[in-house]
């Protein structure tokens, strides 16, 4: 109940209760009156306890996590336990988004990349970041509004080494998809896109949406299972296969083939508009 809990609170306050995945814990004992960890009522009714002592309790906070698409709930015992938390939690929250994909920059250049300490390497993040942005200031007609300020730089800087398009195109246009899992999509799609670069050696400056190597079979497929099979013939024929248009462009064409630029350009349209044509 809520006063023993109290009291366990008190005497260790200040503290913190973490707690990931409770819908998909409860929903499995929903319908289910013979389990362990108790019925499904059971567990609402616990969840009111731990709720009410949190609040009674100074120094003691509360942080669960609840699914918002439809894929992670799971059944009519995952809808009912997302309800019944959702009321419980409602009384009292204070919730909690990403306020930005800027925040979810970090988060994924912190869990796939060390970070720089050597002041060599900082020297070469900054002469990149500023080829760029001197780039985008000397061509303002051929980019899009806002590459050549200041506030791009900076949003650069902070997602360093992936371009800030790459992150909007996956964070505005692939979040879209019901299966695509915000944060935890972005991060299984750019780890594979990482490994592969890395073990061809590749010595792009920043990764772009042009760069994401779409020939490679474990990309190719996080990027085919948002949106289904049928894409994969599209990406194999047009964008990055073997006998794709975009190469024999690149072969029949070899002042633009040096520098792939079919390809790269074919890359950049998938990126951008895949999601947006499932969607």
């Amino acid at each position: 109940g809520s006063q023993t809990l109290g009291e366990l609170f008190k005497k260790h306050s200040p503290c913190i209760i973490l707690i990931d995945e409770w819908v998909a814990y409860v929903r499995q004992t929903y319908g289910k009156t013979d389990l362990s960890g108790g019925s499904f009522d059971a567990n609402m009714t616990f969840a009111q306890a731990l709720t009410e002592a949190v609040r009674a309790t100074p120094g003691a906070i509360l942080v669960a996590s609840l699914p918002a698409s439809q894929i992670e709930i799971g059944g009519e015992g995952g809808k009912d336990a997302l309800t019944r938390l959702q009321t419980t939690f409602g009384r009292m929250q204070s919730p909690w988004r990403a306020a930005s994909a800027e925040e979810s920059f970090e988060i994924v250049r912190r869990r796939l990349f060390e970070p720089i300490t050597d002041t060599k390497d900082f020297a070469a993040k900054d002469a990149v970041i500023k080829m760029f942005s001197q780039y985008y200031q000397a061509n303002k007609s051929e980019f899009p509004h806002g590459c050549e300020e200041v506030e791009y730089r900076r949003r650069m800087e902070k997602a360093y080494p992936i371009h800030p398009e790459l992150f909007d195109r996956l964070y505005e246009d692939w979040s879209s998809l019901e299966r695509f899992q915000r944060t935890r999509g972005v991060l299984r799609l750019m780890a594979t896109v990482i490994s592969e670069l890395w073990d061809r050696q590749d010595a792009n400056l920043l990764i772009m949406p042009s760069t994401v190597p779409m020939d490679d079979s474990g990309v190719q497929g996080e990027l085919t299972r948002y949106l289904g099979d049928s894409w994969r013939p599209v990406i194999e024929k047009d964008v990055d296969g073997s006998e794709a248009l975009s190469l024999k462009i690149d072969r029949e064409r070899p002042n633009i083939g040096r520098y792939s630029a079919a390809r790269r350009v074919a890359r950049t349209i998938y990126m951008g508009s895949a999601p947006l044509e499932k969607a």
